[in-house]
C-alpha cells in the first residue's frame, strides 16, 4: 500500500472530510521513509485531490481543501470528477489552483445554489 493510500485510508476512517484529522508529524516522515517515499511530495499530491494539509510542530492536520463542503457535498464532487478524463481533471486542478480565494467562494455559490451541495 502507497503512503496515499495508507494516509487516505487513515484519515477516512477518523471521520475526514466531515472533520480535520491530525496525524503525529514525526511519525508521519517515518513511515515515509521507511517506504522510501518523500511525505512533502505526498501531501502536494493529496492537495491535488482536495486534501488541504496544515503542519504544527508535533502534527500534520488533514482538512478538506473544499471549503463548505457536507459529506453529502464531497461525495457529489467526487462522483462527479469520476466521470472525468484525465485531461479533463487536470484542467479541472489547474483552473481551480488559479483561482483567488473570492472567486472559489464565488464558485461554490454558484454551484449550492445549483442544487449541486
Amino acid at each position: 500500500m502507497s503512503l496515499i493510500d495508507q494516509i487516505l485510508s487513515n484519515i477516512k476512517s477518523n471521520g475526514f472530510p466531515a472533520k480535520k484529522v491530525s496525524l503525529p508529524l514525526e511519525k508521519m516522515y517515518e513511515v515515509a521513509d521507511n517506504k522510501g517515499e518523500n511525505l512533502n511530495s505526498v501531501l502536494e499530491e493529496l492537495k491535488t485531490q482536495g486534501i488541504d494539509h496544515e503542519k504544527t510542530l508535533d502534527k500534520i492536520i488533514f482538512k478538506s481543501a473544499l471549503p463548505n463542503l457536507g459529506p453529502e457535498g464531497f461525495e457529489k464532487a467526487q462522483e462527479m470528477m469520476k466521470d472525468m478524463g484525465p485531461e479533463e481533471m487536470q484542467k479541472l486542478q489547474d483552473q481551480v489552483a488559479n483561482m483567488s480565494e473570492e472567486e472559489k467562494e464565488k464558485l461554490m455559490e454558484q454551484a449550492k445554489a445549483m442544487g449541486l451541495f
